[in-house]
Order: C-alpha cells, then sequence, then structure tokens
C-alpha cells in the first residue's frame, strides 16, 4: 500500500498548500485478505490476512509489512532505508505434483532495503534496492516504478507499471534445481540467472466515511527469463488481489 498512498499524495501536492514535514501523515490501522495464485507446477492458490498498519511522522514509516526510516523527506522527496518481508516461498506439500514435492522448501525472508522516490504533477516515481538478511536466498533485487493517481469525489484509483531484477542466487533459490534434488525428484538439473519481471498494478481505494475507508489492488507479475523457464514452473503469470479496510485516526 505504501506505493498507492504515495501515489495519492500527488494530489494532495497538486491542489493544496505546501505542507510542512514536520506535520505526520495520519495513522491508519485495519485488516485485508489477500489472494494469489503460484508459478509452481500444480500448486495451490492461497488466501492469507494481511494486518494493515500505515504510520509515517516524518522521520519513521510503518507499512504494512515494511518499515523504515527516512535518511532524507521532503514534501515531495525521500530516502529511506528499512526492512520489508519477503513472501516469496515454495512448500512441496503444496503442490500436487508428484516430481516438486520430492523438492526441498524455499523459505521467505527479510530484507534489507534502500528506496528513494519522487512526486511530481506527472506522477511518482521510486526506485529501491534490497538484499536477503536472513541468509536464506542471498537476494539481491531491484525495483523501479511509475505511478499516476486518479481521483473522483471519495474514490481514489492508482495504476502502476514497474519492473524487478533478481541476481542469480534469487532465482537459484526459488527456481533452480540443484544435483541432489534432481537425482531424488528425476527434474533436470538447472542453474537460475538472473531475470527481470515487468509488472503493472491497480491499487483503489474509496472513503466510507472521514475515518473508515476500503482499499485494494490487483497485481500482475510476468516472469521472464530462467525463471519462467524452472523445470518447477508451468504459469509464467502470477497475479495477486488485496483487500480491505482502514481506520484513520
Amino acid at each position: 500500500m505504501k506505493k498507492t498512498l504515495c501515489a495519492i499524495s500527488i494530489l494532495l501536492l497538486i491542489t493544496l498548500p505546501t505542507i510542512p514535514t514536520v506535520f505526520a501523515n495520519p495513522t491508519s490501522i485495519g485488516l485485508g485478505i489477500g489472494w494469489v495464485n503460484s508459478p509452481y507446477k500444480s500448486y495451490s492458490s492461497k488466501f492469507y490476512p494481511i494486518p494493515h498498519i500505515d504510520y509515517d511522522n516524518g522521520l519513521f514509516f510503518i507499512d504494512d509489512l515494511s518499515a523504515g526510516i527516512y535518511v532524507y523527506n521532503t514534501n515531495n522527496q525521500s530516502l529511506s532505508i528499512g526492512v520489508s518481508y519477503l513472501s516469496n516461498e515454495f512448500k512441496p506439500h503444496d503442490s500436487n505434483n508428484h516430481q516438486l514435492k520430492l523438492l526441498d522448501s524455499r523459505h521467505s525472508t527479510l530484507l534489507a532495503e534502500i528506496e528513494y522516490s519522487i512526486d511530481t504533477n506527472f506522477g511518482s516515481f521510486s526506485s529501491s534496492i534490497g538484499a536477503d538478511i536472513l541468509n536464506e536466498s542471498n537476494s539481491l533485487l531491484a525495483n523501479a516504478d511509475y505511478s499516476i493517481p486518479y481521483m473522483q469525489g471519495n474514490l481514489v484509483i492508482v495504476p502502476t507499471i514497474g519492473i524487478n531484477w533478481a541476481n542469480s542466487k534469487h532465482n537459484d533459490y526459488y527456481y533452480g534445481i540443484p544435483h541432489k534434488e534432481s537425482s531424488r525428484s528425476k527434474l533436470h538439473y538447472f542453474n537460475a540467472d538472473s531475470s527481470f519481471t515487468p509488472y503493472a498494478e491497480i491499487g483503489m481505494q474509496y472513503l466510507l466515511t472521514d475515518n473508515i475507508s476500503t482499499f485494494g489492488s490487483l497485481h500482475i507479475d510476468k516472469l521472464t527469463g530462467d525463471a519462467a523457464d524452472s523445470p518447477m514452473v508451468d504459469n509464467s503469470t502470477v497475479t495477486s488481489i488485496y483487500m480491505g479496510i482502514s481506520y484513520k485516526f
């Protein structure tokens, strides 16, 4: 939700006088539910609860599953460092494919991130670099995206396009087949290289009252390169949906 809320702030920059950065953004809490399909073969789609926490005092922020501090923060630009949860995982028992059931698990992890964002009259641009800090995947990830909001009454719609880059260690952990697993499962050995993943997203927020809002997003990733070519994968288009309700203090 951070990118959606960041893009919504463009509307405030366009329509309101300059607001000193010492004023904190409104705090909101809520609960959402997500659904995601999987790129893995015969792997079950999942529903999962997601807590919604949005707190930002201009120095420190919590945004759902990420948190950090601002190194630099003005009315329309910010540079932050923080941590976020990387939800990628593979559980053999969640696949109905008999070969994938014989593979090892791949675990989610935490990323240390540096992110830069800028809001302009033409949209919001952001980029980030993140690295695995739990030594699960040794992932190194980079992201760049562009979003622009549309407001009609109490409804805000924020379309976003972007691209992710993942290093070879990330892809090899989540999509590779080492020799030991290849012998056990009879899947051919596969050493995955780095790849890009373009994506599109549309986020929405509707204000029910002065304090209560509903929100949601639709996010589509398109795996390419070795991530898409992995013997574990039969679906290169990964879709996730997120919706919920929040209360603003």
